[in-house]
């Protein structure tokens, strides 16, 4: 049975290449693949700095943390069909979720939830986390607007690694910004993150909670970097205590290793291709599927240019018992599908009894998470793969009389 994948990574033979040359350095902690992917990231991200770490998740974390050491409130507006971990860091934080609703049209947020969010609570909203959805971008100027910039913005890029709003990547807008190389993603780093910022203190803060806390920024194999290594004084530290051992922050240890740096500087080396075939794809598909737009909604891509993560697919009400047939019937003939993440995290178990403040309504998460899912758009899919696709929906839809 044929099986196409809602992810694969597309690896090269210089993929491979690189590996191997980080094996035969016999250095596997961060180095100068770490070192060149972060600085080939901010370039992607036109950005000063960029943070690397262990996962997209950690990244959401880190990128939290930071920005929020800077700003009062707390409250922080989220997507309601968020990425769990991204609103788990909310609550590590000691923080709590305003839940935004997603419109279904463009799988952004509730842009007039945010203004009312705002103007109702007002100074208790220390900022906003945001995703662009799927791949495709929010209006992060728009959102920066409402905000302000008494309030910070972050904006998870995970889903949307090469997208861009105007000429301008997304990101640009935000005060930190996260992506995430997990090998479902437009580049895989085996797992991995990022944290890109233009604010020196941000970058400052990021790097002490990814390397456990410390105040001394030395990479692994470096000393001494500041000139000053034995010369800091501290209250209650013995004079020419080691400032590679002074703990200034309460950090962890989630920094990037050498051979995901190595993959990602690799695999960023091909992200126009990558994220080009990814949308040749998306709209093979989207050609294939517009047969059935009286079962299913298709989402608006007018705001900016889309990196998409995965094709979606959100039945119409009156068709919306058909959602579980559906997912089995491809399912069983090797289409994998994938549910659009929490859905609404607010009826997920973890989340339900946390702490949280709700609008008026969430039609748009709830639909979402009753009627949708997405496939795979990834640049592994053939010509070949898209046909059958079409003729798996034609045999579903024929089967009920509906086609």
């Amino acid at each position: 049975m044929k099986k196409i994948y809602a992810s694969f990574p597309s690896l090269t033979d210089d993929d491979i290449k690189i590996l191997h040359d980080v094996v035969e350095s016999r250095w596997y902690t961060e180095r100068k693949y770490c070192r060149r992917f972060a600085r080939e990231l901010c370039k992607v991200f036109s950005s000063k700095h960029a943070v690397l770490v262990n996962s997209g998740s950690s990244a959401s974390l880190v990128a939290l943390k930071a920005v929020s050491d800077f700003f009062t409130g707390r409250y922080v507006l989220v997507n309601a069909s968020e990425f769990p971990t991204t609103v788990a860091s909310v609550y590590h934080h000691n923080m709590i979720p305003v839940y935004i609703d997603i419109d279904l049209e463009t799988l952004s947020p509730n842009m007039g939830q945010i203004a009312y969010a705002v103007d109702r609570y007002g100074k208790d909203i220390a900022g906003a986390i945001f995703s662009h959805y799927l791949g495709f971008p929010f209006n992060e100027p728009l959102v920066r607007e409402i905000l302000g910039y008494s309030r910070f913005l972050v904006s998870d890029c995970c889903d949307a690694l090469g997208a861009k709003i105007g000429d301008k990547p997304v990101g640009y807008w935000s005060d930190a910004s996260t992506c995430s190389f997990f090998p479902a993603h437009q580049i895989f780093a085996i797992e991995g993150g990022c944290i890109t910022t233009n604010d020196d203190k941000i970058l400052k803060r990021a790097l002490q909670y990814v390397n456990w806390g410390r105040d001394c920024h030395c990479l692994p194999g470096q000393d001494n970097t500041c000139g000053k290594r034995f010369d800091f004084k501290w209250d209650k530290l013995p004079e020419g205590w080691d400032h590679k051992y002074t703990f200034t922050r309460l950090g962890y240890n989630l920094k990037m290793d050498e051979f995901r740096g190595a993959l990602g500087y690799s695999q960023l080396q091909r992200l126009d291709e990558i994220v080009g075939l990814r949308r040749l794809n998306f709209r093979l598909i989207d050609a294939k599927l517009r047969q059935f737009d009286e079962y299913i909604e298709f989402i608006n891509k007018n705001i900016g240019s889309f990196s998409p993560f995965g094709f979606p697919i959100i039945l119409k009400d009156e068709y919306k018992t058909l959602i579980n047939p559906l997912i089995q019937h491809l399912e069983e003939n090797g289409i994998a599908t994938r549910r659009f993440f929490g859905g609404n995290l607010m009826r997920q178990p973890a989340f339900e009894n946390m702490p949280y403040i709700a609008l008026p309504d969430y039609d748009g998460s709830n639909k979402l998470m009753d009627q949708g899912f997405w496939i795979g758009c990834h640049p592994m899919i053939t010509q070949d793969d898209i046909n059958y696709i079409e003729d798996k929906f034609i045999a579903f839809f024929d089967g009920r009389g509906l086609f």
